[in-house]
């Protein structure tokens, strides 16, 4: 075995398990490090007097990137988590008491923005032609490029000018649509990754084609599930995952990754080493300046940061047929209250919400008789 390159990869979330088991599929020798006691990353879950919880991710548009990892050794996804769909996807409600289900078939979409703004359906049909164009050059060309090469960059300009990722997500959406609210519900992807719809580039109006040709589910058991099922495929692979280990620093020789140190003291020595930490963090804390490429300390130096959150995890005694598993409550103010968020810094007296409802699909998450939630708020 000795002889076999020796992979480290840091981080067991998702796009650190991802790694792991391509990296395996590769024939690598691997082992995943992660400093909390059980895999997931974010996407950690917690139980309390039968409440179950899912801490991080519960929306699931690409089924497809899980299907791939279990492709990679002969395995079927489909057979070790259980994928439901939602209807709606989303359920936005609006500060006058007005609602907007977002979801099913094209049909039926149309038929809600028909009810709210019948001016705005050739709009949105226009709106999701524009974004299957974004989509095929953001996501089908350039979702595997590493863009480590200025040239990789140059090859793909044309065609970002041509689709004009120089206007925003919520510039994209208002040359396409007029109701203000349905330019609300149709804007807000980016915040769901912690972007702000007046700042981000509308690269991520793709999300509307993603959503409409793969759908949105969820996971039976939760997001929590995914993670047991690539845990449990790790194992049968041969990934060694050690668990409850911090990482302090990353040895760089010669601009190369030869080893990681762990806080405890040990050092794993490795061919190659995998970061999915967050890159903040990876550049100030466990690569010393001296080892860093300028362009690394240019980038970081030059980073904005996402907002933050306030989550709140809770149970009921009782049951809420009629909320959906995702709700998206907007307030009077949209835009206004963004800019306070990501630009001032201030907390509003006001806010907007997303309630994340998963008793709505699997009632395993809550005792018989109640319901499980949690709400989450943007903050600075």
């Amino acid at each position: 075995m000795a002889s076999v390159p020796h992979a480290v990869v840091v981080g067991g979330g998702f796009g650190g398990i991802a790694a792991a088991l391509r990296l395996r599929a590769k024939g690598y020798r691997v082992t995943l490090i992660d400093r909390c006691q059980q895999l997931g990353g974010r996407a950690q879950v917690f139980e309390r007097e039968g409440f179950r919880h899912d801490a991080g991710p519960t929306v699931i548009t690409a089924p497809f990137l899980f299907e791939e990892l279990f492709a990679l050794f002969g395995e079927r996804f489909a057979d070790h988590v259980e994928l439901v769909p939602l209807t709606p996807w989303y359920r936005f409600r609006f500060a006058d008491g007005d609602h907007f289900d977002y979801g099913g078939t094209l049909d039926e979409t149309l038929a809600e923005i028909g009810r709210i703004s019948a001016d705005d359906c050739e709009g949105y049909r226009r709106l999701l032609a524009h974004s299957k164009r974004i989509f095929d050059i953001g996501f089908t060309q350039l979702s595997a490029e590493p863009f480590d090469r200025l040239r990789t960059m140059l090859r793909v300009i044309p065609d970002l000018v041509r689709l004009r990722c120089d206007r925003t997500v919520w510039g994209l959406v208002k040359a396409f649509l007029k109701n203000d609210k349905l330019r609300q519900a149709f804007s807000i992807q980016p915040l769901l990754v912690g972007g702000n719809p007046f700042d981000t580039t509308s690269i991520y109006g793709l999300i509307h084609y993603l959503e409409r040709a793969h759908g949105v589910f969820f996971a039976m058991g939760g997001t929590g599930a995914i993670t047991r099922a690539l845990g449990a495929l790790m194992e049968r692979r041969g990934v060694a995952v050690q668990l409850g280990s911090t990482v302090r620093r990353i040895r760089v020789e010669g601009g190369v990754a030869t080893a990681v140190e762990l806080a405890d003291g040990g050092v794993i020595p490795a061919d190659l080493v995998v970061c999915n930490a967050d890159a903040a963090h990876l550049y100030t804390s466990m690569i010393p300046k001296s080892r860093q490429a300028w362009s690394a300390r240019l980038k970081l130096a030059a980073a904005s940061y996402s907002m933050g959150l306030f989550v709140l995890y809770f149970g009921t005694r009782k049951t809420y047929p009629d909320v959906a598993h995702h709700t998206i409550w907007l307030g009077e103010r949209y835009r206004e209250l963004l800019d306070e968020i990501f630009n001032k810094k201030v907390s509003s007296e006001d806010f907007s919400l997303y309630l994340h409802r998963p008793t709505a699909t699997d009632p395993s998450f809550a005792p018989a008789g109640c319901e499980s939630f949690y709400v989450l708020c943007p903050v600075p």
